[in-house]
């Protein structure tokens, strides 16, 4: 049996002012977490899909997701823009 630390992150990402940290090589931001007082609108890119009259279907542009202090938002993207998110990527 692996060793449980094998499933903890291995790298952290600190987003600073209009920074993106983005991946085209398989890696992905996997949760955001807001670690400040105030929400933080963070610009994603990814595995994010929406209603469109008939369907689920995929978005291509960024999307605005509001992350309230302390809170963690997951998912599979490959940009995030945020400035005080931390991203953990796989």
């Amino acid at each position: 049996m692996a060793h449980p630390s094998d499933a903890l992150p291995k790298d952290v990402y600190v987003l600073s002012g209009s920074n993106a940290v983005s991946f085209d090589n398989g890696k992905a931001v996997y949760a955001i977490n807001n670690p400040t007082a105030a929400a933080i609108d963070a610009s994603c890119i990814g595995s994010i899909y929406t209603y469109q009259s008939d369907a689920y279907k995929l978005l291509t542009t960024a999307q605005t997701i509001s992350v309230q202090p302390g809170a963690t938002v997951y998912g599979r993207f490959t940009s995030v823009t945020g400035a005080g998110l931390l991203c953990y990527v796989s």
